[in-house]
């Protein structure tokens, strides 16, 4: 047996409260209450009782449905899991629904059907982009509907069985349930709890499409990621026009794994030669640079290109991209400290190649020397792959995993590989440097900086 209870929930946060309220006590939003009727069971004489299960139980593993894209796959450990719900979020216009439309293409299914549902295009609009990307798919079945019981409703009752289930996007579902507007804070969560519990029933794979605040954020309640088991979010490279798609969470397998996607007339492409795509124009310039940055779960090549000039315009300019801005300014401070390098009166320019946004600090010492060579206006004596994080002091720390990131160096083909001190390492078979004034030295008989 079930009563009925009111709660007052704010519809910008999600505050709850059995008493109506004029202004959130969270988030100072007005008039944000809106009411909600939740079920509460308080019949102790439940028939369904839960599952046990004792640790030590034999379980057999999570089955999967393997995605013919093989980056991707490989970034979901394997496929999508059976019951698995994944939310895929990204800015608007960033090709959500294109990625969408090709994962749904790419399933390796054989049987059963991939219901793709969509509550805010039209059929012409859908079965363009499906033109479009050349995908004639039959096994791909089309729903137009916002009203989840109604969705949920024709997928039980449907005489073809569900293999997996797309939805664009939860933001535009609509559950009769709630007197709220769809895409609010009690829509969206009401809708997914309703997916969620759908899937887990049926083990069949789900994926949301979620939209993102001004903020970069996913939109909606905090709680909707806690309620899903993967969060994907695909990212814009804006200098380079490279999406990023990045493994937030991930219940199933590993996180923070990225994959970059090259946009084309028949959709996103994984980019499979990643070290020559990021380094097929590399020349041994003045202020040119490599190293090999961790980027998610993987070490990849980066070139650091650097550019220091006189100011054009009154106060000195720092201009970075795909640099954190915070650590161009330490090493700067360093190199005018230590090297008494008058950077401090110059117009700096940092950027990776790709454009691609790398937070690792062991491309310290790779900055350093672009800025360097930059100032100079002279290239190093040979090509090397800069690895080490620069101290407050000038002194160049280790960085973790150095030993991969030399595996991948040594593969590149450059003259030498500097690295911080490490008595791990035959420190005899690489360039080692101890502190920035050893950089002096990659540069020949330099003079006097002006």
């Amino acid at each position: 047996m079930k009563k009925s209870e009111k709660v007052y929930v704010c519809n910008n946060c999600g505050y709850e409260s059995d008493k109506w309220f004029a202004k959130c006590p969270v988030c100072q939003e007005l008039e944000s209450a809106v009411e909600y009727t939740a079920d509460i069971a308080f019949d102790k004489n439940i028939k369904d009782a839960p599952e046990i299960v004792f640790i030590g139980q034999e379980i057999s593993p999570p089955q999967k449905i393997s995605i013919k894209l093989k980056e991707i796959n490989d970034a979901l450990n394997g496929g999508l899991v059976k019951g698995g719900v994944y939310l895929l979020s990204g800015e608007p216009g960033i090709g959500k629904s294109t990625l969408l439309t090709q994962l749904a293409d790419s399933l390796d299914i054989k049987e059963g059907f991939i219901f793709y549902i969509s509550g805010e295009e039209s059929v012409n609009q859908v079965l363009q982009r499906f033109e479009r990307l050349n995908i004639g798919n039959k096994r791909i079945a089309l729903m137009f509907e916002s009203n989840i019981e109604l969705i949920l409703s024709a997928l039980i009752n449907s005489k073809h069985r569900p293999e997996a289930i797309f939805i664009d996007s939860i933001q535009t579902l609509k559950s009769d349930e709630i007197d709220s507007a769809p895409g609010s804070l009690l829509q969206v969560r009401e809708c997914t709890r309703k997916i969620v519990d759908y899937a887990k029933k049926t083990e069949i794979p789900v994926i949301l499409v979620g939209h993102v605040n001004k903020e970069g954020a996913i939109a909606g309640p905090k709680v909707l990621e806690h309620m899903v088991d993967c969060v994907i979010q695909i990212d814009l490279e804006r200098s380079s026009g490279l999406r990023i798609l990045k493994v937030l969470k991930n219940r199933f397998g590993p996180t923070d794994e990225i994959i970059i996607l090259e946009i084309t007339q028949t959709g996103l492409k994984p980019i499979e030669d990643i070290t020559s795509f990021f380094l097929s124009e590399y020349s041994n310039e003045p202020g040119n640079t490599l190293t090999v940055a961790k980027v998610g779960q993987r070490f990849l090549p980066i070139e650091i290109q650097a550019l220091v000039s006189n100011p054009v315009y009154g106060s000195p300019r720092r201009v970075t991209s795909g640099v954190p801005i915070d650590r161009l300014l330490m090493i700067t401070a360093v190199l005018s400290k230590k090297l008494k390098f008058p950077l401090e009166n110059k117009d700096i320019f940092v950027n990776t190649s790709g454009g691609l946004k790398i937070t690792d600090s062991s491309m310290d010492l790779a900055i350093a020397l672009s800025l360097i060579s930059s100032m100079l206006d002279k290239p190093l004596l040979y090509s090397v792959i800069a690895l080490g994080e620069i101290g407050l002091d000038g002194r160049i720390r280790g960085v973790s995993l150095l030993e991969k990131r030399i595996e991948i160096a040594q593969k590149l083909g450059a003259d030498a590989v500097l690295i911080p001190k490490n008595k791990n390492i035959d420190n005899n078979n690489f360039k080692v440097v101890e502190n920035v004034k050893d950089l002096i030295k990659l540069f020949g008989k330099e003079g006097s900086v002006l």
